[in-house]
């Protein structure tokens, strides 16, 4: 098979005019005419360009580093997971953070109604560790053999996720929110770690607590949610009690994972944030910057040597 005809194979469900002038070619080949001028490799080099633009894939296979919109790799961030770190600290404590949300994810809907394979991270007041929190969680999904994770930046004020990645001039969940007519796949920006993807914040909105209560901002949550059955959708959100707009993002989520930096968040604040909740039966809390001292006396000298990092707590269970 010629590598044109591969081509139009990979561009399935590609843009339609792509699509359309790539089976030409290969219809040319197929037919013994000479394509002059046109050599296999601009045409796979121009494929390459095309297959991250307009395509919403699940991914799974190994990701190509000529194909890759964020590379985790190229941005040395401390502190974040790796996929080849294998049994670190922080990995099984992430491994125990995402296993009760995974169990749920899939079990329907919560009793509000809405998917449960909606996850928002979030916490009483910022410097929490929330946006960290959430990247970690991601790529600690991403290591399941069976699922898929696409990470939000939904912050639309203030979109830390998107700084930290370095994209913050891309366009994304904004876009996606005022025209309906979009194709949201086309915003999503694949990484270095195989099966996450990421829909960044996009342009600032002053309005974003609007949009995000809007009837758009319902449709396409119903989309992110149905369009793949392996799929995590993971928002990055503001924290509870510093704008309006992450209790309204809340009133649209499945699960919601609340971030507590151990030491330094007053109680008072925790329960104040908590209380700007609906959703009681699907509300998590994430304890972070934990001491050696505290896990050594809640969870003993177990063999991995767990310590500074993170808890894990249902809400109702108080």
């Amino acid at each position: 098979m010629s590598i044109i005809e591969k081509a139009v194979g990979k561009l399935a469900g590609a843009d339609s005019a792509k699509e359309q002038e790539l089976q030409e070619l290969s219809d040319a080949r197929t037919n013994g005419e000479l394509l002059s001028g046109i050599s296999d490799a601009e045409i796979q080099q121009s494929l390459d360009g095309a297959e991250g633009f307009g395509v919403d894939t699940p991914g799974g296979a190994a990701v190509d580093p000529g194909l890759v919109d964020i590379s985790f790799a190229d941005l040395n961030l401390e502190g974040i997971l790796s996929p080849q770190s294998g049994r670190s600290r922080l990995d099984e404590e992430y491994r125990m953070i995402k296993r009760p949300l995974l169990v749920r994810a899939f079990d329907g809907r919560n009793l509000g109604g809405r998917p449960l394979n909606l996850i928002m991270v979030t916490s009483a007041i910022s410097g929490e560790g929330k946006t960290y929190t959430t990247l970690n969680l991601a790529i600690s999904i991403a290591m399941e053999l069976d699922r898929t994770i696409l990470m939000v930046d939904s912050d639309l004020a203030k979109p830390s996720l998107s700084r930290l990645l370095g994209i913050s001039d891309r366009p994304g969940f904004t876009e996606c929110l005022n025209d309906q007519s979009l194709d949201l796949g086309q915003f999503l920006l694949k990484t270095d770690v195989p099966k996450l993807s990421v829909l960044p914040a996009g342009t600032r909105n002053n309005r974003a607590t609007e949009l995000l209560a809007s009837n758009s901002m319902s449709a396409r949550l119903e989309e992110l949610s149905s369009r793949y059955s392996d799929r995590i959708v993971l928002f990055d959100s503001p924290p509870l009690l510093a704008t309006s707009e992450s209790s309204v993002l809340a009133s649209h989520m499945g699960q919601v994972a609340v971030v507590v930096e151990y030491g330094a968040t007053p109680r008072f604040m925790i329960k104040e944030a908590l209380q700007l909740l609906h959703n009681e039966d699907s509300v998590s809390l994430i304890l972070n910057k934990t001491r050696d001292d505290f896990l050594a006396k809640h969870v003993g000298g177990y063999g991995y040597g767990y310590g500074k990092g993170y808890g894990y707590g249902a809400y109702g269970d108080k």
